[in-house]
């Protein structure tokens, strides 16, 4: 999506996705190629082009379709992800999950959540893939050989496809219309075959492996064998070269140069112990969020009538000119925090204490969110212009249905103890030794163009004497524990 404020269109053109030599390269029209994230496996793009989800050592990745921003989905030591393929809304990333040698297909939402299984049957699935019309197709032994199965996109309403029965079936593509099954199946001789599939007939094309359907449906590229790349006429003809590697996915995407920005979390600073109501305790401290480009943190929220929050959305400016905009992604409350009264964005910064040792979480906040503005031009070693966003988010106005917030380069959003839920309660911890950590952009609502700078900590010795605590900083860190 283009903001209609930008000074240019960006362009939009077809991109294939490759691996080849233990990298992932997009490939342009012209035979250009541009590698976008090195050492990983299987990869897809969005929707909308934007993103990468891809395979990297058996776990799930997800990054900028430019190869930036590259964040593991799932940490899971004892299964291996494979085979990403996106919801047609890009909520969700669904993939193969390799349990013990035994496969099933699960679904891991975004930006963050919690991976389920679906189409479970109690026998082996895999190889899903989903179509842009929102059909899930996979392979499926429930009927004791591996069979092609189509469902609904959550798993439900699961019928074969075909009746076609082959030794093994892998790498199910679905054609741009959602009418054909493209995939590479083992045949009876012990060769590998392209088939081209409408659920009652069946096209047996070259011999080859991961089929991928053009953007227009009229070719398939393919991996012809001994790392040769080509492609053929959807009928099995005209086969062509096109290069080494094995394809991947096959889309128009945008193709301009996104000015993401880099969010940096400072240690927690500024700590302090007073005294609450019912005889509580609580602990202080002040927050710093450097924005340090190379791009601004941007965004809109916008509510509709009725509704109680703003959707907020991110522009993302372009080198060249022209500006992107994100999907909605998190949400802005009207929160009322004497002596503001404003809108917040949700989950900007999040404060917790972790006991030194296992590491396990004893206290979160509780905070009202952010009003993100260009006040500090104190980031760390980035110099900065004259402020940009300098606005209130709409104070004093809970009707409002519109607003804009940001960070410009050199920026730092800084909030300092007790202020709009800068404190946790430690009442009822024990004396010890606790991480204080920080985490900017936790849920993972902006894009940024790395996120492994998001987190810092202090170490802290919590002491208690006759009812009443003290707090000694002994290790500042610049990630959430060192």
């Amino acid at each position: 999506m283009i903001y209609a404020g930008g000074s240019h269109a960006e362009p939009h053109a077809a991109r294939l996705l490759v691996a080849d030599r233990g990298a992932i390269v997009a490939n342009a029209p012209d035979a250009s190629r541009s590698t976008l994230i090195a050492d990983a496996q299987d990869a897809a793009y969005s929707p909308d082009g934007t993103f990468v989800a891809f395979a990297r050592d058996g776990d799930l990745w997800l990054a900028n379709s430019d190869g930036s921003g590259q964040r593991r989905l799932a940490t899971t030591p004892n299964v291996a992800e494979s085979g990403p393929s996106w919801l047609p809304d890009g909520s969700a990333v669904v993939y193969t999950a390799d349990v013990g040698g035994a496969r099933q297909i699960r679904v891991i939402p975004l930006p963050t959540g919690m991976s389920r299984r679906i189409a479970a049957s109690g026998a082996e699935e895999y190889s899903a893939t989903v179509s842009r019309q929102g059909r899930l197709a996979f392979v499926s032994t429930r009927n004791g050989t591996p069979q092609i199965f189509v469902a609904q996109q959550d798993g439900t309403g699961a019928a074969q496809f075909s009746a076609e029965a082959y030794a093994d079936v892998h790498d199910l593509a679905w054609s741009p219309d959602g009418k054909l099954l493209a995939y590479d199946a083992d045949q009876g001789d012990g060769t590998t075959a392209i088939v081209v599939d409408d659920g009652s007939a069946q096209l047996v094309a070259p011999a080859g492996t991961r089929p991928v359907w053009a953007p227009a449906g009229g070719r398939i590229a393919f991996d012809g064998g001994g790392g040769s790349l080509e492609s053929m006429a959807a009928d099995g003809t005209d086969v062509r070269q096109l290069g080494s590697g094995s394809p991947l996915d096959w889309r128009i995407v945008p193709t301009g140069k996104p000015l993401f920005p880099n969010l940096v979390q400072r240690p927690p600073s500024g700590l302090v112990v007073v005294p609450a109501a019912h005889r509580h305790w609580l602990l202080g401290f002040t927050s710093m969020v450097d924005s340090r480009g190379p791009g601004i943190v941007w965004i809109h929220g916008n509510r509709t009538p009725g509704a109680h929050v703003m959707q907020v959305r991110q522009l993302i400016q372009l080198a060249g000119g022209g500006t992107r905009v994100d999907p909605p992604s998190g949400e802005l409350h009207y929160v009322v925090a004497p002596p503001h009264y404003h809108w917040h964005m949700l989950g900007f910064v999040h404060a917790e204490l972790r006991t030194a040792g296992d590491f396990a979480l004893r206290v979160r906040d509780h905070k009202s969110g952010f009003c993100i503005a260009d006040h500090y031009g104190t980031a760390i070693g980035i110099p900065h212009g004259p402020p940009r966003f300098l606005g209130n988010c709409a104070q004093f106005d809970p009707r409002a249905r519109f607003v804009e917030e940001g960070a410009s380069v050199g920026y730092t959003d800084r909030y300092p103890a007790f202020f709009h839920g800068q404190q946790l309660d430690i009442t009822k911890l024990p004396a010890g030794r606790y991480w204080l950590v920080h985490r900017a952009n936790q849920d993972l609502h902006l894009r940024e163009t790395r996120y492994d700078d998001n987190a810092a900590s202090v170490l802290i010795q919590l002491t208690w004497r006759a009812g009443t605590p003290r707090v000694t900083t002994l290790r500042t860190c610049l990630k959430e524990r060192c």
